[in-house]
């Protein structure tokens, strides 16, 4: 990857905060999208500079096979043919990483040696020269404010950790929405419009004057969501046999099972986040959303479908149902006023194209991460975009003190930083556990 395009990479992600604190004053919803898509987009070629649509080439010079992120399967996509399954298998590393750059094949040196100095260097790495060199190259892409060696361990690679995200969010209906924010500082604070009930604009006031009548000033209402990033700690634990494996084999296995677990995680805070201990705020706790009580106790009815999507403005329009699978299947046994299904699944377009399962005409996600059927929360409805995702671009990697040697196995202890709540709260709805 070129000079000109990280630097391009860095003017943008510092550009960032000012255009979203723009978007938010001015509460404009196609400019927000629009960022949301441009950020995601940029992070993206600044790490993935090089791509064909099925393979990307990062910014160190890995390959990176894009459909295993999306579709982390043996099988792949067979276009509709039977496969060549013992060409697959000959070629399946377990994840999305086909080559390893220069830097990558230190990173599982690293991983090979858990992370310690000593046998790091018996294998001919020295651990301060790789740490220095990683953050000098994460510094190019993210901007050093990013960059931090507060929590003991040896860094890792920037793209190994944007591969892990590529793959939780790729594989997420729920993180693929949400408005994810690439973090290059300890803390970000963005405006927030008070909304209320008939004060969807900060209380900016509209008027016609008539003549000799004293001009009203007018100002909005802000508040401010402050992000400020905390530690998720994740231990893996590794074999014996995995860590005399093969580079590639180690950093995909480390990559598929990361990501999955992150995944999961993410999405639980997401949902119900407790907006302390280190956790993100999740949209069922946050007091600001819309609860509606719900018909009858224990159970969904389709009159709660509509409280809820009466509960939310108009000004809200890409809207997303999430709910455990029992709670969506209650659902599918109801019919609506006129008799019909008030849930669909199995429709294709007029092109023919397939439909998401439906309610209401807004996409059903099932999700393990709400609570049961009969709780609060069981069934939420809400502009997923509205959801803040900060993520900082650092990540440390060291043994963990968790003893495994029994098993003849070691266990990793990676080091990420994030935080999330919601942006507009009132951009949600979640259905209450009572009935009155």
């Amino acid at each position: 990857m070129g000079d000109e395009n990280t630097n391009d990479a860095v003017m943008g992600f510092d550009e960032f905060n000012a255009y979203l604190k723009k978007a938010l004053e001015q509460s404009d919803i196609g400019l927000l999208k629009e960022i949301n898509e441009k950020m995601v987009a940029l992070e993206r070629k600044a790490i993935f500079p090089s791509t064909d649509g099925e393979h990307a080439e990062t910014l160190t010079k890995s390959i990176v096979n894009m459909k295993a992120i999306t579709r982390p399967s043996l099988m792949g996509d067979t276009g509709g043919h039977q496969p060549d399954y013992i060409e697959r298998f000959k070629n399946f590393t377990g994840g999305p990483f086909i080559k390893l750059s220069p830097i990558m094949e230190k990173f599982a040196t690293v991983v090979r040696c858990k992370g310690d100095y000593n046998s790091c260097h018996a294998a001919g790495l020295d651990l301060k020269e790789y740490t220095a060199e990683v953050k000098e190259m994460n510094a190019k892409l993210m901007g050093t404010k990013g960059l931090t060696e507060s929590d003991a361990g040896a860094l890792v690679p920037v793209e190994y950790l944007a591969t892990v995200i590529e793959f939780a969010t790729a594989n997420s209906k729920i993180l693929s929405k949400i408005f994810r924010i690439p973090m290059t500082t300890a803390s970000m604070q963005l405006p927030k419009l008070v909304q209320s009930a008939g004060n969807y604009f900060g209380g900016i006031v509209l008027y016609h004057p008539g003549e000799g009548v004293e001009k009203q000033t007018t100002k909005p209402s802000f508040d401010t969501v402050t992000f400020t990033p905390s530690k998720l700690i994740g231990l893996i634990h590794i074999t014996d046999e995995l860590i005399s494996d093969s580079s590639i084999n180690i950093i995909n296995y480390l990559t598929t099972l990361f990501g999955k677990a992150f995944q999961y995680k993410m999405e639980g805070e997401v949902m119900t986040g407790l907006g302390a201990g280190g956790e993100m705020l999740g949209i069922r706790n946050d007091p600001g959303i819309n609860l509606v009580t719900r018909a009858t106790a224990g159970t969904v009815k389709y009159t709660d479908l509509i409280d809820l999507e009466s509960a939310l403005d108009e000004n809200f329009q890409d809207l997303s149902w999430m709910g455990r699978r029992a709670t969506v299947n209650t659902l599918r046994k109801q019919v609506d006023t006129n008799g019909q299904p008030v849930y669909h699944d199995g429709f294709t377009t007029f092109l023919g194209g397939a439909m998401v399962p439906q309610l209401l005409g807004y996409e059903a996600i099932k999700t393990r991460n709400v609570p049961a059927l009969g709780v609060k929360g069981d069934l939420i409805l809400g502009d997923l975009m509205y959801y803040g995702w900060g993520v900082r671009q650092d990540m440390t990697i060291r043994q963990s003190d968790a003893p495994r040697f029994v098993f003849d196995e070691t266990t990793l202890r990676f080091v990420m930083r994030y935080d999330g709540k919601p942006l507009v709260s009132e951009a949600f709805a979640a259905l209450d556990g009572t009935t009155s």
